[in-house]
C-alpha cells in the first residue's frame, strides 16, 4: 500500500504528516511525502506561501547563510519517519499545485492521498479556489482532508 501526503511547508505541514505517519505506520504502507512549489499568482504576484518576515529588533544583524531549499526540508521532515521504521520517500515538484499532486498519484499508484485544508472563506474559494477541492475533485482514490482546526 502507498499513501501520498502533499505538503506545503505551512502550519498544516506538521499535523498532515503526523497523520500520514499514523496511518502508514498501521497499514504498514510506503508514504511518499510530496511538495509542490506553485507557480507565481497572477493576481498577487506573490507566491501563495508568501509570509511578511519580520526584522530583528535593534538592528541585530540578519542570520547568515541560505535558506533550507525545498529538497532538504522535505529530507528534513522524511529523516525521522525513515528511522521509525516508515520507508518514506521524499518528492519536490514545481507546477500547479492540483495537477502535480494527481500527476504523481498517477505515477506511483498511491491508494491514498494526505493533505491539508487551510479553511479559507468561500470569497478566496471563489476568487482562487481551493487545492484540496481539486483533488478531490479529480483523484482516483481515496482523499483524508487534514482541516486546519486540528492544529
Amino acid at each position: 500500500m502507498k499513501l501520498l501526503a502533499a505538503i506545503d511547508f505551512s502550519e498544516l505541514t506538521e499535523p498532515v504528516v503526523k497523520e500520514a505517519a499514523r496511518l502508514a505506520d498501521a497499514l504498514k504502507a510506503e508514504l511518499i511525502l510530496l511538495h509542490v512549489h506553485p507557480p507565481v499568482s497572477p493576481a498577487l504576484d506573490l507566491y501563495p506561501e508568501t509570509e511578511i518576515v519580520t526584522l530583528p529588533a535593534g538592528g541585530d544583524p540578519l542570520p547568515e547563510g541560505e535558506p533550507p531549499t525545498d529538497g532538504e526540508r522535505l529530507q528534513g521532515i522524511a529523516e525521522p519517519l525513515r528511522a521509525q521504521g516508515i520507508p518514506t520517500t521524499a518528492i519536490t515538484v514545481a507546477g500547479d499545485e492540483v495537477e502535480c499532486i494527481i500527476s504523481e498519484h498517477m505515477k506511483s499508484n498511491a491508494d491514498m492521498i494526505v493533505m491539508g485544508s487551510h479553511g479559507h472563506g468561500a470569497l478566496f474559494h471563489l476568487l482562487i479556489g481551493s487545492v484540496s477541492e481539486g483533488v478531490v475533485r479529480r483523484a482516483r482514490c481515496p482523499v483524508l482532508i487534514v482541516p486546519a482546526a486540528l492544529r
